[in-house]
């Protein structure tokens, strides 16, 4: 069995305005990776995420789903639908486009109803809320939710069906830092768990987390690893993002070595200040 879970070959999208949103791109995902899809906003991100998730389909190229064409014409199909609707979620960046239901356990349940008998499906969703620590809001309105309780339900809603691969629309967005920790970790723990994830992100923290990342504004500007991205300022620039504070810091004292984590950074920097002669760095600031 091959290990590409999706096969992205020169796909085009225009909107109906006629404006270009995505030209010729080109990918392929594999099994159990994290990738993140990065780009400025407005540089298609979304469109392409909504194309994996086969909401919209581009008017140019090809998109293959585990060795199938994924095309209007092949999700028409009631069982095709069904099979890759049961393999793929999609959590949207606002979450009130998934909660529409009177009640937090009516939403997350809404998916596992349409794949089980009713008695697995509700043991489905209470295992998913008690897990995501939103049990408590089963009987609330959806409405009645913080952004970051109305993010977990919306997630929950997603995993709730156990879908092979997720595709997440900014996860982090709008999160203070306590919810933020939470979805990154939650994030790991899916690839921990064999899950194939693909993130339209901005955030730094969760970039660092991808096995790869894709650069795109339109067109596919760049293809490769965290470390490779944190060390193009060129790229980084066209993307919108940051340099990394602890890449400019090491490159302040002239180390030009990528770290991904503090660990890594406080490695590199001991390793340099023992070079010049200053010593170690205490242990504290190396944990």
């Amino acid at each position: 069995m091959s290990r590409k879970i999706y096969e992205v070959r020169e796909i085009s999208y225009t909107y109906p305005t006629g404006k270009m949103a995505l030209e010729d791109i080109s990918m392929d995902i594999y099994r159990g990776e994290l990738v993140a899809v990065v780009g400025p906003n407005g540089a298609g991100k979304t469109t392409l995420l909504k194309i994996l998730d086969g909401l919209i389909f581009p008017q140019k190229g090809e998109v293959r789903f585990m060795g199938k064409p994924l095309t209007e014409d092949v999700l028409t199909d009631e069982k095709e639908m069904e099979w890759f609707r049961s393999r793929v979620g999609f959590l949207f960046q606002n979450p009130d486009i998934m909660l529409f239901s009177p009640t937090v356990m009516e939403d997350v349940a809404f998916g596992p109803l349409h794949l089980y008998e009713k008695e697995k499906a509700l043991a489905v969703t209470e295992e998913i809320m008690k897990k995501l620590g939103i049990y408590h809001l089963r009987d609330r309105h959806p409405y009645n939710l913080s952004g970051g309780e109305k993010k977990k339900a919306s997630i929950a809603a997603v995993l709730a069906l156990d879908p092979q691969v997720v595709l997440l629309d900014e996860p982090t967005r709008d999160l203070d830092l306590k919810n933020r920790n939470y979805i990154l970790g939650l994030i790991g723990e899916l690839r921990d768990r064999g899950k194939t994830v693909i993130m339209a992100t901005h955030d730094l923290r969760a970039i660092r987390l991808a096995d790869r990342c894709y650069v795109i504004n339109r067109e596919m500007i760049f293809s490769g690893r965290p470390r490779e991205l944190f060390s193009r300022e060129d790229i980084l620039e066209e993307a919108n993002l940051e340099i990394p504070e602890i890449v400019r810091l090491l490159r302040s004292v002239g180390i030009e070595e990528v770290p991904l984590t503090l660990e890594e950074a406080a490695a590199l920097l001991t390793r340099h200040m023992e070079k010049c002669g200053w010593g170690k760095l205490p242990q504290d600031a190396e944990d």
